[in-house]
């Protein structure tokens, strides 16, 4: 899988309509997932990422939205779009990651089909994975509360079992927010020291979304696909 697809595919999110209390267990936390997941049709919020380069030591800032839709029992759908001079946006689809870039009007597509499966049961993981499925597919490790700006959280560490996964993705530390229920914040190691950290504000949980809020420019050029 190339890097870039992956830098996409993988913002994940843990989320739960339920509000854990602060002092949660891990049981406890993943029995309220099972019952979240089947509520979740969609979630909408503002991201700041960070994105840290292990071989020079250096970190990119960069902010934008974020809109994902449910298509299936297990499938999602998501458009990540950035602000700021480097504006561009980020559809993941079924089997494609198309990647558009406003200033030159182009898009770029990505087949993803050879790892459809892994894709999805990473954006599964935060929305829509029950609690049983998270243990099946992740080692998971309760890291206890910590406060993440102004916000107490429970804190969580995931470890892929998949060899396939582990390649791509080494570990996930995710901060819950003990109030509301959704993530504050998440960091996605990536192996070599480089990791992506987001953090989220002004979540909405199951808004209505049209497809079309998902859609790239129609008019755009299309690049190959690669």
């Amino acid at each position: 899988m190339t890097r870039v697809g992956l830098a996409f595919v993988v913002t994940i999110l843990l989320l739960s309509t339920n509000s854990p209390s602060f002092s949660d267990s891990t049981a406890d936390l993943l029995h309220r997932m099972d019952e979240s997941a089947r509520l979740f049709t969609s979630a909408t919020a503002n991201i700041q990422i960070t994105t840290h380069t292990a071989v020079v030591n250096e970190d990119e800032k960069e902010t934008g939205t974020l809109i994902i839709k449910r298509r299936g029992p297990k499938m999602l759908e998501f458009l990540m779009s950035y602000l700021g001079p480097n504006a561009r946006s980020v559809a993941l689809r079924e089997s494609t990651v198309e990647i558009y870039y406003p200033k030159i009007n182009s898009i770029q597509p990505y087949d993803l089909r050879k790892y459809r499966d892994i894709v999805q049961q990473l954006m599964l993981l935060g929305f829509g994975m029950a609690g049983t499925e998270l243990t099946a597919k992740y080692d998971v490790k309760n890291l206890g509360s910590e406060a993440i700006g102004d916000q107490n959280s429970a804190h969580l560490e995931l470890v892929p079992k998949s060899p396939d996964v582990l390649k791509q993705l080494k570990k996930v530390e995710l901060w819950i927010s003990a109030t509301s229920g959704y993530p504050v914040q998440q960091k996605f190691y990536l192996g070599g020291g480089d990791y992506r950290q987001v953090t989220y504000s002004d979540v909405k949980m199951n808004p209505k979304v049209s497809w079309a809020a998902l859609e790239l420019p129609k008019k755009a050029h299309r690049e190959p696909v690669q």
